[in-house]
């Protein structure tokens, strides 16, 4: 095994659990292709954003656990506030909120394109860029 935190990530996970991440990770590069991901195999975590700098670029995250995923929105208070997140956003924090991922029907819903296509959109703006 190399030293890819990727692939760290996934050699640690039930096949199944693997992959949802490989399908949720899939959807975020297809609606952002131009995403920067980082990935940390130890906390079972994965950003995407403009830039990799976690507190101020990423736009979503997923948060890995044994039977599912949380695919979730560092802005996404805002996102819902603005009606942007379809109804799909759990949460009542003040900044972050996620969408449950048991199982890769709840990826295939098509709001989710745009609610990423939105999160990045606000980071953007944020940022002024």
């Amino acid at each position: 095994m190399d030293d890819d935190p990727w692939d760290l990530l996934l050699a640690g996970l039930a096949p199944a659990t693997a992959d949802l991440v490989r399908a949720a990770d899939a959807l975020v590069r297809e609606a952002d292709p131009a995403v920067v991901r980082v990935v940390w195999p130890h906390q079972r975590t994965v950003g995407y954003g403009v830039g990799p700098r976690k507190n101020t670029e990423h736009y979503a995250y997923l948060d890995v656990y044994d039977r599912h995923l949380n695919l979730g929105f560092n802005h996404g208070a805002a996102l819902a506030g603005a009606g942007s997140d379809g109804g799909l956003l759990e949460g009542t924090g003040k900044s972050f909120r996620k969408v449950a991922v048991r199982d890769a029907g709840v990826l295939a819903d098509p709001r989710l394109p745009a609610l990423l296509r939105a999160a990045r959109a606000e980071r953007v703006a944020a940022l002024g860029r």
